[in-house]
């Protein structure tokens, strides 16, 4: 009976054995741990919508001097490439054969003078005689005539006397603006005349013009900026080869009346001032224009952004701790920060690091990237220092051609400059 009881127990410990085994087997495995990624909020922050353009300064004004008379030099009173005030005398063509052109010129307008002023004595004469009828009409009408005759030969002295005293004049070359002169091409002794070209060029250096262009894009938003017929409020930025900005604000001098239609470009130029010499004709350099202020508006760092069929993206984290998808409508993009329009609020999580980790509907770790986050402009001042490009290529194209760079791109791109198009090409 003992062995019996012993059978039973034993099998009732073997079944309980595979019972307990069978809820194990059916146990749900443990939850995978949530992944980290780095996140930044989308943040209320500022940003110039500017285009960027590579320019060519121009002189502001340019002259050739060039001999007017015939004659030889006799003076140069300048150093090449050293700066020239407006009145400075340049150039002397020996006066002497002018000098007495003029004296000879003086001369015939005294003598015309007193012929005429005989003609007038003798046509006052002969006006009273025939009207007493004591002379006859004939010599009355050749008196009108001598008078009249005389007349005439006075003015034409006087203008033999201007064109004298002009080419007189001409023997002295100035300068006819302050400015910096360029290389002499004639030396003291040598003859010059009209067709002798230039003797100089004289450049205005202060202030200095810069042609450039932008695309028909660029101009819509600028034209929006238009208050009535008035042109747009910009503000006009300067960079020089090493990428350093130039201190003195520029302003928009000259609007095209036209499109390009070939290029899709229109033509603009700026004035800068060029008080220090720091800026020559034919230096190659960047512009930026855009509006005079910036708006504020809801921004994200671009390497957040992703693509696919059915438009723009990001994840975010929820404060639940999972991840969802925000499709966006975008606007304005720099090298670092993009504006959202719609389709994300102020303070939602986005994620800058990480993403091919998850997927919508999983859970995730977010921590704060604080370099990311910092370079999301909170101040008007701060973005118009991150407004900056790099130093200008050195292999530069024409500036009337299609030279402006893709819409909101610097001039180059750093790693964290470009956006990816998935989330395998993200962080």
């Amino acid at each position: 009976m003992n062995s019996a009881m012993g059978v039973r127990c034993a099998a009732g410990i073997l079944a309980a054995a595979m019972v307990l085994t069978g809820c194990r087997e059916k146990e749900a495995p443990a939850a995978p741990a949530a992944p980290p990624v780095k996140v930044v909020p989308a943040t209320e922050g500022y940003m110039f919508e500017s285009a960027s353009s590579i320019a060519s300064i121009k002189a502001n004004d340019e002259v050739n001097l060039v001999a007017r008379v015939e004659g030889f030099l006799v003076k140069r009173l300048f150093e090449e490439g050293k700066p020239v005030r407006k009145g400075q005398l340049l150039y002397e063509i020996e006066p002497q054969i002018y000098e007495a052109k003029v004296k000879a010129a003086e001369a015939d307008l005294e003598k015309a003078k007193a012929n005429l002023t005989n003609a007038d004595i003798e046509y006052e004469r002969q006006k009273t005689l025939v009207g007493q009828d004591a002379t006859s009409k004939r010599a009355f009408d050749n008196a009108a005539a001598n008078k009249q005759e005389a007349d005439a030969e006075v003015k034409s002295a006087e203008a033999n006397l201007a064109l004298a005293r002009q080419n007189l004049s001409y023997t002295k070359i100035y300068s006819p603006f302050d400015g910096q002169i360029g290389l002499n091409t004639y030396s003291v002794g040598n003859l010059v005349d009209q067709n002798s070209g230039t003797l100089a060029t004289v450049v205005k250096v202060d202030p200095v013009r810069v042609e450039f262009v932008i695309t028909e894009f660029e101009l819509i938003k600028l034209l929006k900026l238009r208050k009535g017929a008035e042109a747009p409020k910009v503000r006009v930025r300067l960079f020089l080869q090493d990428g350093s900005e130039y201190s003195e604000p520029g302003e928009i001098a000259y609007w095209s009346n036209r499109v390009n239609t070939n290029t899709g470009t229109f033509q603009l130029q700026a004035v800068f001032p060029n008080p220090k010499r720091q800026l020559m004709a034919g230096m190659f350099v960047r512009v930026n224009i855009g509006p005079a202020d910036p708006h504020k508006s809801l921004l994200i760092p671009l390497v957040a952004l992703m693509s696919d069929q059915a438009g723009d993206y990001v994840y975010v984290v929820e404060p639940d701790g999972r991840v969802a998808r925000r499709d966006l409508e975008l606007g304005y993009r720099d090298s670092r920060n993009i504006i959202v329009k719609s389709g994300l609020k102020a303070g939602e999580r986005v994620i800058v690091e990480g993403i091919q980790k998850v997927r919508p509907g999983s859970p995730a770790l977010p921590e704060t990237d604080p370099a990311l986050a910092a370079q999301i402009p909170l101040t008007a001042e701060a973005a118009l220092k991150l407004d900056t490009p790099k130093a200008v290529s050195q292999d530069v194209p024409s500036p009337l051609g299609n030279t402006l760079a893709p819409v909101g791109e610097a001039i180059e791109e750093d790693d964290a400059g470009a956006a990816p198009s998935g989330p395998g090409a993200a962080k």
